[in-house]
């Protein structure tokens, strides 16, 4: 019996729930008597667009200095593509600046060598005493190598293709 009585008060108390107002329910207005002044209504807000899923925070820095070697690496699993990566030695040390896949990278007008002197733009990743620099963009001179794109930092060896994961 005791059991009914609480379930039936749990129900008679969501019923209650439901059927009452919410507060933040807007107010039902009667219209203005003969004679009188009708209130200005204020002016609606613009509606603020919501913020694309891709946008996300995508923190870029700046490294300047010198490359020290251009590497290239073969994958363990077949089926993987080979990877180019440079070290940079800078004024706060050397980083490993990872490029992209080499296919992507040969393609490229712009080519590296050790001795040449980069802007490198890009994400640093890692601990402080081996840090990674994943790479956006390389400035050698006037040429400027493209890898990612500028407001997702997807790469751009993907174009067109499935993201299945990133570098």
């Amino acid at each position: 019996m005791r059991k009914e009585l609480s379930r039936m008060a749990g129900i008679l108390g969501v019923l209650a729930l439901l059927m009452a107002p919410p507060s933040w329910a807007q107010q039902e207005v009667s219209p203005p008597a003969p004679g009188q002044e009708v209130p200005p209504v204020p002016p609606a807000a613009p509606a603020i667009p919501a913020a694309p899923k891709a946008a996300k925070a995508y923190n870029v820095e700046t490294l300047t200095g010198k490359v020290v070697a251009v590497n290239r690496h073969t994958p363990r699993k077949a089926g993987k593509p080979e990877r180019v990566s440079l070290v940079l030695q800078t004024d706060q040390g050397a980083f490993r600046v990872l490029l992209g896949p080499a296919e992507y990278f040969d393609q490229q007008a712009l080519k590296l060598a050790p001795g040449d002197r980069v802007e490198v733009k890009g994400v640093k990743v890692g601990r402080a005493k081996a840090p990674t620099f994943f790479a956006r963009e390389v400035k050698k001179g006037d040429q400027v190598l493209k890898l990612r794109d500028d407001v997702t930092g997807r790469p751009l060896w993907l174009k067109g293709k499935k993201r299945t994961g990133v570098m």
